[in-house]
Parts: structure tokens; sequence; C-alpha cells
């Protein structure tokens, strides 16, 4: 089953039970889908009783910029050219974008810009990806090296009080 299936009711001693898939993932390989992304979405909003055909030449202007962006710096250009608003947001995990952009922005490289999505009454909008961290599974994470360092700190306490002791200590023979 892939992600978003539902089985068939499973019956089994406790009564039926139903499986939802929401995500599957390998262990210890690299996922594109866990990679941090910095985005910048650049929207275009249209005054309220803006008809269709006057949104679509707008919309292929943007479209065509959206192309031509040339990364971050572009994607500020843009906005100004345009009159539309930018948004930057940084450690945005791939994993967290709904099952339709990451199909969209996997294949994707920094400094591309997504085609222009959205509707006429929200806004039309363009993502702009300005950085890309992979994450390494075999990396230790944050947490592992505070442990190890706090571990390492008290062994060493231990060892230099030990040795104290050993110093101070007085061995009477009779």
């Amino acid at each position: 089953m892939g992600p978003g299936a539902i089985s068939n009711p499973i019956p089994n001693s406790g009564g039926v039970s139903i499986i939802a898939v929401q995500d599957t993932r390998k262990i210890l390989t690299r996922d594109p889908r866990d990679a941090v992304l910095s985005l910048k979405q650049v929207s275009l909003a249209f005054p309220k009783g803006t008809t269709r055909a006057v949104a679509e030449p707008m919309v292929a202007r943007f479209a065509e910029a959206a192309r031509n962006v040339g990364g971050c710096g572009g994607a500020d250009k843009m906005a100004a050219d345009l009159h539309g608003e930018i948004v930057q947001q940084d450690s945005v995990k791939m994993r967290d974008l709904p099952p339709a952009l990451q199909q969209l922005m996997l294949p994707m490289q920094v400094g591309q810009a997504t085609q222009p999505f959205g509707s006429l009454e929200e806004g039309v909008r363009v993502l702009v990806i300005c950085g890309r961290d992979e994450v390494d599974p075999s990396a230790p994470s944050y947490d592992e090296v505070y442990n190890q360092l706090n571990e390492e700190r008290v062994n060493m306490r231990a060892r230099r009080y030990l040795r104290d002791l050993r110093r101070d200590a007085v061995i009477e023979f009779r």
C-alpha cells in the first residue's frame, strides 16, 4: 500500500481493523523528502471583481517571470516588478509540505521556481527554492552529541575525584 491508501476491513480477534498509510520511508537511507528548504513565496493578489479575461495576461506574465527567476534575488525583483507580496520561510521540511507540492519540488534545484498555482479569488503564488539542506541519516543528532559531551564531562569529573581521593588517602600498616 502506498501513502494515503486505506485497507479493506480486516477481521481479527478483537473486532475489525482498518489500516491507513500516512507515509512511507526507508530506514538508514537518504530520502530527498527529508530535506530542509529555505523558500520564498511570491504572491500575486487580484482586486475583488477581477474577471478571468483580465487576470489571464497577468498570470501569463507572472509565469514567464517565474521561469526566468534566476534565484532568490530574482524573486525580490519579480515581486517588485509585478507588485506582488513576498514571504520568506526558512527551515521548511519537505515532508511537511502537501503531497502535490512535494512531488512538484522534488526534482527542482536551488534557484528554481514552481509553476504558478492558486485561484483568482485567493491569488496566484510561486515558490522559489533559496536553499536545500539534505539530512544525513548517519550523522548524529544534536541531542546525541549533547548527551555524549555531557557524559564525557561527568566521567572526567569522576576520574578527577577518584584521583584526588587516592592522593589524599593515608594507609597505615601495622
